[in-house]
């Protein structure tokens, strides 16, 4: 988005975030249990291993002792009153937690937690709404106004996160990253002459599924239908009954629509029931997979950490370290160098 703005947010709470965490403190707040595993020390016994947060981030944390009375309060998806140690260890904080209190969900704020979008949702919407209005083919645009005027799926997607972890997973994250990519893909599918309209379309629905697979509150989790189905069973599910209410929805275009949404993860590896094997399905991939890879790279470099460090710290969606440093331009003062007339 060209208005994605910085990633940061307000922390005017008076709250310890985590980003604000430092070696050899002691923190007692509020945190967010992302994930819990049991493991076993060298020594013998069991130790847990934990991954809290807040909307700035995340930081590992370890119980040593008291393992089962903790361990029933630190349950993953709940909010916590912890009291802890702040400790680095392999150039990383991590909280050794010594007290937890389950706080009872009422109590929560689930704005603490979770982040949202910097672009006001209703901006993005309309966004989308113009996308749609965009769309020539009547029996796709009639199908698209069908869907996105259903009060519930408005009302899911407007707030859906795109991904628990990996990329946008943050309120609004899917209704970014949808229209990001609608867009982008648009214009590529404009540039190759493909089909404008099912691409598209396809773009607009290639994460429908997400709205029903992921809920954000207070922390990014499945569903039980996500754990069940997945977002692209539901999306084609979904989709393709509201083509059968359409009178004469044509069987060709059905057949390319639904392809896409059944295609767009691209390799069986990656949980794709079917390879792209037409151009608009194969460019919707690529789209899809550019955008999640461009917000990855970006939101590393936007991470915290010294503005001074040349290198970002691991990203898993990109599999690698990123280089910080942006590349000098003209306007910036930089040696962009006078080219030759």
């Amino acid at each position: 988005m060209g208005d994605r703005g910085n990633r940061g947010v307000e922390t005017d709470t008076g709250r310890t975030w985590v980003k604000d965490l430092q070696s050899g403190t002691e923190v007692e707040d509020e945190f967010a249990v992302r994930s819990k595993e049991v493991r076993q020390r060298r020594g013998g016994g069991s130790y847990l291993a934990l991954t809290l947060g807040d909307r700035t981030g995340n930081v590992t944390g370890l119980v040593w002792e008291n393992v089962n009375e903790l361990g029933r309060e630190l349950q993953v998806g709940r909010v916590v009153r912890l009291r802890g140690q702040v400790q680095r260890y392999n150039q990383r904080l991590q909280v050794v937690v010594r007290r937890a209190h389950a706080l009872a969900p009422e109590d929560v704020d689930d704005d603490l937690f979770v982040r949202s979008s910097t672009v006001d949702p209703a901006i993005l919407w309309q966004r989308l709404l113009a996308l749609v209005e965009g769309v020539v083919h009547p029996r796709l645009r009639q199908l698209l106004f069908r869907i996105f005027s259903d009060p519930e799926v408005e009302e899911r997607f407007r707030i859906a996160p795109a991904a628990r972890s990996m990329h946008h997973a943050f309120r609004s994250g899917l209704l970014e990253h949808t229209v990001s990519m609608a867009t982008a893909a648009r214009t590529l599918a404009e540039h190759y002459g493909l089909a404008v309209d099912v691409v598209v379309a396809g773009a607009l629905l290639h994460d429908l599924g997400k709205i029903w697979e992921l809920e954000a509150s207070p922390s990014i989790e499945y569903t039980d239908d996500g754990r069940l189905l997945g977002h692209l069973t539901q999306e084609v599910l979904y989709v393709e009954r509201r083509m059968a209410e359409l009178d004469e929805f044509p069987e060709e275009l059905r057949r390319h629509l639904l392809h896409i949404l059944l295609s767009h993860h691209g390799e069986y590896a990656f949980g794709s029931p079917r390879r792209p094997k037409t151009p608009e399905a194969l460019l919707v991939h690529h789209a899809d997979n550019l955008d999640s890879k461009m917000a990855g790279m970006l939101e590393a470099m936007e991470a915290g950490g010294d503005a001074e460090d040349a290198w970002t710290d691991y990203s898993r969606i990109l599999e690698r370290h990123v280089y910080r440093r942006r590349p000098p331009t003209a306007d910036d003062g930089g040696d962009g160098g006078e080219r030759d007339q």
